[in-house]
């Protein structure tokens, strides 16, 4: 029954999200039709806008997985668009040292490299919720600004191609670490079987592998867990590791999927993998389909930005308005178990 409500509600956010679409396109359009009609066929008109959108989507699966890691161990971690950038950075480094090497040994160095990196950040958090104390969500967070900083000094100092014509940029990676585009003329490429790849790890880990048990137990009842003889600390600071660890791969694999070198810009997939996350209730399978929802939102803007007479940026209005829809509902949610805890204990 649990479940069954848990669907309708995400049906009742998707269809929130269309909805609100609509709105908003009604007030800020002066041909609302033209508008709504390629806000919603734009996507799916062409082969180039297609695989555009499913190309779009792979980053926001794995931020969406990596959010879902950490949130089930109810590690609240808000730094995953920071993790992804150091990741990012990393794996370009790493891919550009690398040049030289065979693709076949390059590339998965690259990734393992983006994947500790990201990996390595958000453990921070988690040593210094362990050993001082200081809230996962808030030092997540923080950190994540001051990577920004961090990266873009690197980008703009040592790590940069001032002949890039792409304004503050990496060097291009070798052409032969590239993932294969297999649905021309769009950027699809191999990444989005990479991405499916790792929703079967991490949906086979959390439901029959023993951190995935330990890591769900932690997240419900970490006071039932540590009577289980489960190290709660150990148990988020995995969770923290592979969320972190997931953020990095995102960005390095849409790094050689797409753009070839790194660009001084965070790109937000880190931030809507955390509203994926939410709307997902931190189910790997269903995560595949919110990412594949926020991409059509974005995508689809951006069509009835080049035909009509909308901004592109009201995907952001859309995709904030869900937000603060799931984040109203869990709050509520979470006043109702409260009032019922005081009512268990009176």
């Amino acid at each position: 029954m649990k479940k069954l409500e848990q669907f309708l509600t995400q049906i009742f956010v998707v269809g929130f999200g269309l909805v609100m679409a609509c709105i908003v396109i009604l007030f800020v359009s002066k041909e609302p039709f033209t508008a709504i009609k390629y806000f919603f066929l734009g996507p799916f008109s062409s082969r180039y806008f297609l695989g555009n959108m499913l190309s779009y989507t792979i980053p926001l699966i794995v931020t969406g997985l990596a959010g879902c890691v950490s949130f089930s161990a109810s590690v609240w971690n808000l730094g995953l668009e920071g993790q992804m950038y150091f990741g990012m950075l990393c794996g370009t480094y790493c891919a550009y040292c690398l040049s030289s090497m065979p693709a076949v040994f390059a590339v998965p160095i690259a990734l393992l490299v983006a994947f500790l990196a990201g990996g390595g950040v958000a453990a921070i958090s988690a040593f210094l919720d362990h050993k001082m104390h200081v809230d996962v969500m808030v030092s997540s967070l923080l950190l994540a600004n001051a990577i920004y900083y961090i990266v873009n000094f690197v980008l703009e100092g040592p790590f940069n191609d001032p002949a890039s014509g792409a304004g503050v940029a990496s060097p291009r990676i070798n052409k032969s670490f590239m993932l294969p585009q297999f649905f021309p003329p769009s950027d699809l490429h191999l990444g989005l079987f990479i991405a499916l790849a790792l929703v079967a790890v991490v949906y086979i880990m959390m439901e029959y592998r023993i951190l995935g048990y330990e890591i769900r137990i932690t997240g419900k009842n970490p006071l039932f867990a540590g009577y289980g003889g489960i190290n709660t600390s150990r148990v988020a600071a995995q969770a923290m590791f592979l969320s972190g660890g997931l953020a990095g791969l995102a960005g390095t694999i849409d790094i050689l999927g797409t753009q070839g070198r790194m660009l001084a810009y965070m790109s937000g997939f880190g931030w809507d993998g955390i509203s994926i996350a939410l709307i997902a209730r931190n189910n790997p399978i269903t995560t595949v389909f919110v990412a594949f929802f926020f991409a059509f939102l974005q995508k689809g803007a951006e069509n009835a930005s080049l035909f009509s007479d909308i901004s592109p940026d009201i995907a952001q209005i859309i995709q904030a308005a869900i937000l603060f829809l799931v984040t109203g509902e869990a709050l509520f949610d979470f006043l109702k178990k409260r009032k019922r805890l005081r009512e268990e204990t009176r």
